[in-house]
């Protein structure tokens, strides 16, 4: 057993040794949860950052996805049968985050927990993108609503290319980073085996993103979640039906997704921020100064289409002025 003393002299020579004069590391490099992902969609990257200032979603946080109803079920209907979740746009999300590690020398292994939420391997092989989409010049938003429209866009780069980030700038594009060779498929039977297995899964170093069914996951699956998320690298997405969107939950964002028309051909959707919180910073100001620059811009569409709205009066026909007789 080591005496007093020789635990006293460790502990001074930890204090005064060569890493006693190391610097700070850098909150936003790897192992560090305070890091950022972009999402590739300028309407959310500009409006949400970390607190090291890269733009996008957070990792080490729970980032909840409400997902589509089924056709015909009504908004009230709290059932976890008939819905579906966004996958094109957290396949999206997933592959942003691999790439984002793949361009740091990080592990890159994306895991998806839950056959509901298990993309079509051909889809992610095909590497679809999902763009941001024009808004409607007559939608209205609430003020500090947050809404962003999305749509298919065209396919990326066939499977196959390098994703190794040494041979270019290149391949740390995110159609460079080939998805379906990183991910694992697992499939618990129940509520329980899937909060077992999701709090695993943050607890791996080689997880870079976490895609789960968080359906029936209640505040306190969450809050341990959220928990386990925060010594974790990995950006965690669960995909919940939208009937739980009153359900307490821990989570650092929460989106809703509703589908739309779109002018395209293929699915097109609106993602609106519900909430953010912890360590997700939301530039709220540049929120309220998009809104200002829309309605700037849709004020004067009116004034310009005022003088075309209503005709130019037409003017009465006026008689030779004649003369009146001076008082007297």
């Amino acid at each position: 057993m080591r005496s007093p003393q020789g635990i006293e002299a460790l502990l001074e020579q930890l204090r005064t040794g060569p890493l006693a004069g190391t610097p700070n590391p850098d909150p936003e490099v790897f192992g560090q949860p305070s890091r950022a992902v972009s999402s590739g969609w300028p309407s959310i990257d500009r409006i949400t950052g970390s607190t090291g200032g890269a733009a996008g979603l957070v990792r080490g946080c729970v980032h909840e996805w409400f997902g589509v109803g089924g056709a015909g079920s009504p908004r009230a209907d709290r059932s976890t049968r008939d819905w579906s979740p966004p996958l094109l746009l957290l396949a999206h999300l997933a592959r942003r985050a691999a790439c984002d590690a793949v361009s740091r020398g990080a592990p890159a292994s994306v895991i998806w927990i839950g056959r509901r939420v298990w993309p079509y391997p051909g889809a992610i092989a095909r590497r679809p993108a999902v763009i941001e989409g024009q808004q409607a010049p007559d939608a209205e938003r609430s003020a500090g609503e947050v809404e962003v429209h999305l749509e298919p866009g065209n396919e990326a780069a066939p499977e196959g290319t390098s994703d190794d980030p040494s041979e270019g700038s290149g391949a740390q594009d995110p159609a460079n980073v080939g998805l379906l060779e990183r991910s694992i498929f697992a499939a618990p039977k129940d509520a329980s085996l899937r909060l077992w297995t999701i709090d695993t899964a943050l607890r791996c170093p080689g997880i870079t993103a976490v895609v789960a069914d968080g359906s029936g996951l209640g505040m306190a699956a969450t809050r341990r979640l959220q928990l386990a998320a925060t010594s974790s690298e990995a950006l965690v997405l669960l995909a919940r039906p939208p009937g739980e969107e009153r359900e307490v939950s821990a989570a650092t964002t929460r989106w809703r997704v509703r589908r739309r028309e779109s002018a395209r051909e293929g699915p097109a959707w609106n993602a609106t921020l519900l909430r953010a919180k912890g360590a997700q910073q939301l530039h709220r100001s540049r929120i309220g100064a998009s809104q200002a620059a829309q309605e700037r811009k849709r004020g004067a569409d009116e004034r310009a289409l005022a003088p075309l709205a209503s005709p130019p009066p037409i003017s009465a026909p006026t008689s030779a002025p004649t003369s009146r007789p001076a008082e007297r």
